[in-house]
């Protein structure tokens, strides 16, 4: 491959980064991103989600953007699934970064079966699988290669003579599971771990090159702790692993309810040696309205003057034909 004298930087993204999944600040109110085995773990019947993440305007005119949907249910099959409650949901992300507009498009459906493990009902277990398909591109005409220099100025008519696919496609599978614990009326310990990408895939856009994306180890882990009836603190932690790279986010959110309709959420997490986080939601009745923003502690922070980036999450809860669980499935982590 020739060398390219412009877009240095984006390249290396292109090369390197996409070997990285997208990550949330508010990682819980993306379940389906975060474990297989969350799947249908809500206050009653079935959730949609929507989450919008943007970082790194303040580096570049073309900032990362990751937008998500998702939707999952619980109670399928129930006359058939006796011993246990079965659990479906479908998620659409689109993660664009860059100059080259490198997107990567995720479809995925998942699974997961809850059962009790006691017969108090306190112990619960998750397990879950979330087959998908990947596709990523790139638009190599908005980039600049060195073979496009006639001599005076760069010509986007001339041809980059570089080897590159476009696009890429590969089926993908994540597995999960996740256990809690209700040690009170209002507290819960809860822990989960997933693998996403079990079977690397090929991931390059260089036909030369045999890259494979690594698998990601998901650990995350917390506790409820109900102060009063009106106040919980909530301490968490999520620790993720994929090929050489390492991240670890930990810290805590305090839940007031003003009324059992309406309740406040604020945070603060860190996630170690990247960046610090501060959130707030709001929750009314069974929708919920979260914002987040991450302050770049990194040594990126003297080019981005600490901005990191913000997200936006909004969740429905509902429930169907009148369907009430008078004690959800098991307890459904919050950020």
């Amino acid at each position: 491959m020739k060398k390219i004298t412009l877009l240095v930087s984006f390249l290396l993204v292109v090369f390197a980064g996409i070997a990285q999944d997208i990550h949330y600040s508010q990682f819980y109110a993306s379940p389906l991103t975060l474990n297989p085995a969350l799947t249908g773990i809500n206050s009653c019947n079935y959730r949609v989600g929507v989450m919008y993440r943007s970082q790194w305007s303040s580096v570049s005119a073309d900032p990362y953007t990751t937008p998500s949907i998702s939707f999952d249910i619980n109670n399928v099959l129930q006359r058939i699934v006796k011993t246990g409650t079965l659990s479906l949901g479908a998620l659409v992300l689109n993660d664009k970064a860059g100059a080259g507009d490198l997107s990567n498009l995720t479809v995925a459906g998942s699974i997961a079966y809850q059962r009790p493990l006691s017969a108090s009902r306190r112990l619960n277990l998750s397990i879950g699988i979330q087959p998908g398909y990947v596709q990523k591109k790139v638009d190599f005409s908005k980039l600049t290669f060195e073979n496009q220099f006639n001599g005076q100025t760069f010509d986007p008519t001339l041809s980059s003579q570089e080897n590159f696919e476009d696009k890429f496609g590969y089926f993908d599978l994540n597995a999960g599971a996740y256990l809690t614990y209700d040690f009170g009326k209002k507290s819960s310990v809860f822990v989960g771990g997933s693998i996403f990408h079990i079977i690397p895939p090929k991931e390059t856009f260089l036909n030369s090159a045999d890259n494979k994306l690594g698998m990601r180890i998901v650990g995350h882990g917390g506790v409820k702790i109900g102060v009063t009836d009106k106040l919980d603190i909530i301490p968490q932690v999520l620790y993720m692993s994929q090929s050489k790279a390492t991240e670890i986010n930990l810290g805590l959110s305090l839940q007031y309810f003003i009324n059992p309709d309406v309740a406040l959420i604020i945070g603060a997490y860190d996630r170690l040696g990247d960046a610090i986080i501060g959130m707030a939601a709001v929750e009314f009745k069974r929708v919920r309205l979260g914002f987040s923003y991450d302050v770049n502690t990194s040594s990126l922070k003297d080019v981005s003057n600490g901005n990191g980036g913000f997200e936006l999450s909004l969740s429905y809860t509902g429930c169907l034909g009148g369907f009430v669980l008078d004690k959800p499935i098991m307890f459904c982590p919050r950020y």
